[in-house]
């Protein structure tokens, strides 16, 4: 049985077993107990017909994104120079040639390995290789440049048919939290696949990073 922290007994204390919450009443009681460190707020949608061969997934932009993380690394060979010229301005964009993409995600060098293809066995695990259907490999640069600093997220089903989220962080305020959730509950309701029948979510709860989940009453 996974053993869970002493703070999450504690706050698990205070949430009933069949205790459903309206969205704006999770969002109290979550960010009233995380005061004292910044979390990660996030929405786990089970759907119910979605399974590890039938997966549904859509980008996303929220309204009140977080801040994006660390740069986005372009491999600059072969660009255009009025785009290389373009993205240098970019604060948020680092331009690497594929060497100094290695450099900064392989400790071991191999010299018999050329050009991007070197990199799969590398990035591939982190998920962070490029490929054409997530955009990260793309003729549209600029475009999806701008897309990463308006904060394009990715949601998808897991193996379990279950999309998990994070709508925000607790000091957001309590409209962007309701705000961010509902953009990301609209898409939900919209992946539904041809031949899909019935009701799209078995269930939804709301939590923060490790900490126990809120369940939610129905949206209808």
């Amino acid at each position: 049985m996974k053993k869970h922290s002493r703070r999450y007994r504690a706050i698990k204390e205070h949430v009933p077993n069949n205790k459903h919450y309206s969205v704006a009443e999770s969002l109290n009681f979550l960010q009233n107990n995380n005061r004292e460190k910044l979390k990660n707020i996030k929405a786990s949608f089970s759907l119910n017909w979605a399974n590890q061969k039938n997966i549904l997934k859509s980008k996303i932009i929220l309204p009140h994104p977080l801040p994006p993380k660390g740069k986005l690394a372009i491999i600059k060979e072969d660009l255009p120079t009025d785009i290389v010229s373009n993205l240098t301005k970019n604060e948020q964009v680092e331009l690497l040639t594929v060497a100094e993409v290695r450099q900064k995600t392989e400790k071991k060098k191999k010299s018999h390995e050329t050009k991007l293809k070197t990199l799969e066995k590398i990035l591939a695990p982190k998920g962070a290789f490029p490929n054409k259907k997530n955009g990260s490999l793309t003729e549209n640069i600029l475009t999806e440049v701008e897309k990463f600093q308006q904060g394009e997220k990715e949601i998808k089903t897991d193996k379990g048919g279950n999309i998990h989220a994070v709508i925000g962080s607790s000091d957001f305020s309590r409209k962007q939290l309701e705000a961010n959730f509902k953009t990301i509950y609209d898409t939900i309701i919209n992946l539904q696949p041809v031949g899909g029948k019935g009701e799209v979510l078995k269930n939804i709860t709301i939590s923060t990073t490790m900490g126990p989940g809120l369940k939610i009453l129905s949206q209808k």
